[in-house]
């Protein structure tokens, strides 16, 4: 029987809901707190984005949005996540927040009201938002028995066993449910980076927006749109396991970096666990999602499945793997002879006609195989293309006794030029040339898509700085000057000084914190070193970048002078000499911080100088891309190499596909990445268990 007490408290909390008045009560769960704590999986914040939105869905929510507020040096200050679901009645909250596990999901197959497939079965989802953050709230608006009404739900991290739940009351607020949590949560805005979530929820989410394709979800003003980034997808039918319908595998192969993994489904095709594939597939981006009823009989042993050789779930997954190994050895032929067609098209392929002779045929499927798994590497420009396969054939055909008609043919080279590219080879070798001539004719693309990124109206509307600037900028730092070794990325002053004196082999201090003189962490966006052995002492280049569309003033110079002083005014940093340089980078500054950057005493584009070792400078992208094209403008006139737009966003996808902007990716659903290497088939070993990740 139920305590009096509890029946009374249950009473007044329905009385004041039907009065439309509110009403204060509390739920505490009955398990330990570690429990909890490890259902709650507090180091996997991404992953409790993902659980949160699935328990929007399986509310019947056609819009689910993830908002990501941040604080003035880019952490995560809070994280909310919106629904327009059925949200949860006043009378089912108890119900909801009271226990772990015993969901009510596990016996349902589809939704309440859209008879959607449900994900949920744990009723352990919404402890997982305590991994974003100290204090989550819930804030709900749900039809009841007698109407509509609101409530809101709090706890928090240090006592998650603890709900306080306030009935709002009678709204005519539309049912849904919103979800927030703030508090400083280490290392969360790392692992929120927008373009590794967007990644990870396209493959989670793939097969649900493309059965329903009425619903949305956006993380951080990006809309999930796994369409968009698709470029192949197929479906197969595997053979009958047991006394259940034949297992189906779906493999979709990706434009952008979304993680390799091998989801095993229910029949309805609800991701259950995610393991390792297991396969060689290079060149390949993919998920495989493998949907079979026999998965649903014990979900909770999946994540094992590898290891149970003998059960019929791990000859499902064999099975699949075994299919995949089929699919990408037909994919890499595809590719491969597409890779022939386009460089007949350009007539740089350096074979004529059609082969006949056995030997002839052999030749050139071993070309086309070692062509087509460089083409990557290979020189974009027409001349530099057909000479670079010339070479490629003949090294292959291994003739050196042919060698002057080889360079006759492939260059029409003068008797002179001939002597000189012998001498060259005889000193370095024939991929060194490639290669180089590779770097040089990808900085230019490079140059010209970071071009289209800053300058182009559209582009540079949704280009954003940490995401995407940031992150592409990371791996390309020779912008900045080849002398520069990148140290530091978007961490604080405390690393900045840890680096510092690990490149000076000094011991550090039993207190590396550093903060700036107002008391605040700062957060440096690069920092580069001259490392080699003829620098005298160590010079530093501190850059701060700034999206394309602000317009540089005394504010972000502000913060450009907070790093500076703090710099030259720590003991720490003065008990070693240093030269440092400081760098505000946009596209553009004010009048007022332009007339800092022309004074007679300083040199173009110093704006300050702090004590007697810091520099501060402000430049702009096109002042910095043009300095960097006049470097390379002996190599480019050399190789008669003009980037195009065509090529540099090719490169732009090719090295930096998570961080380009969505509106810079081709939209031929068909266009082809690059080639890939031909995939081996089983090996001893392939069998071996690695698994990623399970879901609630």
């Amino acid at each position: 029987m139920m305590p009096i007490l509890t029946v009374v408290e249950a009473l007044i909390t329905s009385l004041g809901a039907a009065s439309g008045g509110g009403t204060m009560g509390s739920i505490t769960l009955t398990v330990e707190q570690d429990h909890v704590e490890g259902v709650a999986k507090l180091n996997d914040p991404v992953g409790a984005v993902v659980e949160l939105i699935w328990n929007a869905l399986d509310a019947d929510a056609d819009n689910v949005a993830v908002e990501i507020e941040r604080d003035e040096i880019g952490g995560v200050s809070k994280v909310t996540v919106t629904d327009d679901g059925h949200g949860m009645s006043s009378e089912s909250v108890s119900s909801h927040f009271d226990k772990l596990g015993g969901s009510w999901k596990k016996t349902a197959l589809v939704s309440l009201g859209k008879r959607r497939a449900m994900h949920g079965r744990n009723g352990q989802g919404r402890v997982r938002a305590f991994a974003l953050g100290q204090q989550v709230r819930w804030i709900t608006v749900g039809e009841g028995v007698d109407g509509t009404v609101k409530t809101v739900i709090e706890a928090g991290r240090s006592a998650m066993r603890d709900y306080r739940i306030d009935t709002v009351g009678f709204t005519e607020e539309k049912t849904g449910t919103t979800v927030e949590a703030w508090g400083q949560v280490p290392r969360i805005e790392r692992l929120l980076n927008t373009s590794s979530v967007i990644a990870t929820l396209t493959g989670e989410f793939a097969l649900y927006l493309e059965a329903y394709t009425d619903t949305s979800i956006t993380y951080d003003g990006v809309q999930v749109n796994p369409s968009a980034v698709q470029i192949h997808s197929e479906t197969y039918s595997l053979e009958k396991v047991n006394e259940f319908p034949p297992p189906e595998l779906k493999v979709i192969e990706w434009r952008k970096g979304v993680k390799r993994e091998l989801a095993l489904c229910d029949s309805r095709r609800m991701p259950l666990v995610k393991l390792r594939p297991e396969i060689q597939a290079p060149g390949f981006n993919f998920t495989a999602y493998l949907s079979w009823q026999g998965f649903e009989d014990r979900p909770q042993d999946l994540a094992l499945v590898d290891w149970d050789e003998d059960s019929p779930a791990s000859a499902v997954v064999e099975q699949a793997r075994g299919q995949l190994r089929e699919h990408f050895r037909k994919r890499v032929d595809d590719r491969r002879r597409e890779q022939v067609l386009e460089w007949q098209r350009q007539d740089v392929y350096p074979y004529k006609g059609l082969a006949t002779e056995p030997t002839e045929i052999t030749e050139r499927e071993a070309f086309d195989t070692v062509a087509t798994t460089i083409a990557k590497h290979i020189p974009k420009a027409i001349k530099a293309k057909k000479a670079t396969l010339g070479l490629l054939k003949e090294t292959l055909a291994a003739k050196p006794d042919h060698t002057p008609e080889i360079l006759e043919k492939v260059f029409a080279l003068s008797r002179q030029e001939k002597e000189e590219l012998g001498l060259l080879l005889q000193r370095t070798s024939l991929t060194s040339l490639i290669r180089t001539s590779t770097e040089v004719t990808d900085r230019l693309d490079f140059l010209r898509a970071l071009e289209i990124l800053l300058f182009d109206p559209e582009a540079k509307k949704v280009t954003r700085e940490r995401d995407q600037l940031h992150k592409i900028l990371e791996n390309e730092a020779w912008i900045f000057g080849e002398e520069y070794s990148l140290m530091v990325s978007e961490r604080g002053l405390s690393e900045v000084l840890r680096k510092h004196l690990s490149i000076l082999r000094k011991p550090e201090p039993a207190d590396t914190s550093v903060r700036l003189l107002d008391g605040t962490a700062g957060r440096v966006d690069l920092m580069l070193s001259k490392t080699t052995v003829w620098v005298q002492k160590p010079h530093h280049l501190v850059v701060e970048l700034k999206r394309p569309n602000v317009t540089l003033g005394m504010a972000e110079f502000s913060q450009l002078v907070k790093y500076a002083t703090t710099v030259v005014g720590d003991e720490r940093f003065k008990a070693t000499d240093a030269n440092w340089d400081f760098w505000l980078i946009g596209n553009s500054m004010d009048e007022s911080l332009r007339s800092l950057t022309r004074q007679p005493h300083l040199p173009p584009g110093q704006a300050a100088t702090v004590g007697t070792s810091a520099r501060l400078w402000v430049r702009e992208w096109s002042e910095v891309i043009q300095e960097c094209k006049q470097r390379l403008h002996f190599y480019r006139d050399r190789l008669d190499y003009q980037s195009t737009d065509e090529h540099a966003l090719e490169y732009l996808v090719r090295k930096h596909a998570d961080a380009t902007p969505t509106i810079l990716l081709p939209d031929d659903e068909d266009a082809v990445d690059e080639p890939a290497a031909t995939v081996p088939g089983p090996r001893s070993g392939d069998s071996v268990p690695d698994t990623l990740s399970t879901t609630d």
